[in-house]
């Protein structure tokens, strides 16, 4: 008998089809614009916020919908976690993530206190709700240069190094109220750790290295990433597997897929940063299914429905490398782009899809998914990936023509 699954969020679009794909009757609450975009066959709730439990309880309570109809509550969002948790601990559904587990995988305080209890390695930490706060803050860890983030943010928006005092004075004037997470700055080069859980076992995992720390994107960094292979960095897989189960053991996350940060420091040795209990953004899904031939989303589904893993078997190709790249165009308003066959059919591409269109506006960075457009694309090895991946960003900020609205008259 199918699974009657209330998904909070729409987003991302591979949980939706992996749930439809699994026989799963879904009853959606998204936002009026997601809400919109559902595929046919799914029962679609609009809400102002679907990460809310207020709207969206009462988003149901309008449609007539009782929570006992539900099997399962869950959401492939992140934003949506927590209310997913608490609203399927209200229905006495099954949930994947019991609602502790859900605040520990979005407050980056909560989950740094608990790894750090599994003696993993993390920044010093604290919070700040106001200027003053902050100054204290920055004492506590050390002193600068520290960054400051909110503490459950996504997408480094809001996210900034502060590399001295002068910094903090300028920042603490103009930032928003808290409350913030201040924590020491990690020398090092950043990671992302993806895989498979279950049962608190880690069935699989992936190590990616970014082509720039997130916190540079901003000031004009690469914003992607690309996948290293066992056979070239063994100890580094060794050091995240047992980063990764200790984490995953501590925040509780024991059946599902993750999505953990990390920096590598000059000495080799891995820092926690953040962990999510979701399929990672970007197309960092994609990169991985063509090294390794799982789909996340498909696990992230099976998870959710009590479905067997079809991950324990896979392995990182060894025959190519692969990654994946947000493309940029010249900000203001896009009068054209190259054909995205043309895109397609550049060097190494083996994925290549737009975000936007002529006449929407490019922005400046606003967060990590400020974008054009992705590509994912394949090499012999990690440099010759790296060079298709610059390739790639060159060639379209280079045929990609942004202006103002009258031009487009």
């Amino acid at each position: 008998m199918p699974s009657s699954v209330l998904l909070i969020g729409a987003k991302p679009d591979g949980a939706v089809r992996s749930l439809l794909r699994a026989g799963a009757e879904i009853t959606c609450v998204a936002s009026v614009k997601h809400a919109a975009g559902l595929p046919p066959g799914i029962r679609a709730v609009p809400v102002h916020d679907p990460a809310d439990v207020e709207d969206v309880l009462l988003g149901l309570g309008r449609h007539g919908i009782d929570l006992t109809e539900f099997d399962v509550v869950t959401s492939a969002l992140e934003y949506g976690l927590v209310a997913a948790s608490v609203i399927g601990t209200l229905a006495g559904t099954t949930s994947v993530l019991p609602v502790s587990t859900a605040v520990r995988l979005r407050d980056k305080i909560v989950q740094k206190r608990v790894v750090r209890r599994a003696r993993v390695l993390v920044a010093a930490n604290t919070t700040a709700a106001d200027e003053q706060e902050a100054t204290a803050a920055v004492k506590a860890v050390g002193g600068p240069p520290v960054v400051v983030k909110p503490p459950h943010g996504a997408g480094a928006r809001e996210t900034v190094r502060l590399a001295d005092d002068d910094a903090l004075t300028h920042w603490a004037g103009r930032a928003r109220p808290g409350p913030w997470t201040v924590e020491a700055f990690v020398d090092g080069v950043e990671h992302h750790l993806d895989g498979v859980v279950r049962e608190g076992r880690v069935v699989l995992l992936t190590v990616s290295r970014y082509l720039s720390n997130m916190i540079d994107v901003p000031a004009g960094g690469m914003n992607g990433s690309v996948l290293l292979r066992p056979a070239d960095e063994p100890g580094l897989y060794q050091a995240a597997q047992q980063l990764v189960s200790r984490s995953l053991t501590a925040m509780e996350h024991t059946t599902g897929v993750f999505h953990l940060e990390a920096f590598q420091r000059p000495d080799g040795q891995l820092v926690f940063g953040e962990c999510g209990g979701r399929v990672a953004g970007k197309r960092i899904d994609e990169m991985i299914r063509l090294a390794t031939g799982v789909d996340l989303h498909e696990e992230w589904a099976a998870a959710v429905l009590g479905l067997p893993t079809g991950a324990g078997a896979a392995v990182v190709r060894e025959d190519a490398a692969f990654g994946n790249l947000d493309l940029l165009a010249p900000p203001g308003r896009i009068v054209s782009l190259p054909g995205l066959d043309d895109l397609a059919r550049r060097p190494g591409v083996v994925h290549a899809e737009y975000k936007l269109r002529p006449g929407s506006t490019m922005t400046s960075f606003e967060d990590t998914n400020t974008r054009v457009g992705r590509v994912v694309v394949s090499g012999r090895n990690v440099a010759e990936v790296e060079q298709h991946l610059s390739e790639a960003a060159a060639w379209l900020w280079a045929q990609a023509r942004s202006g103002s609205s009258q031009e487009l008259s």
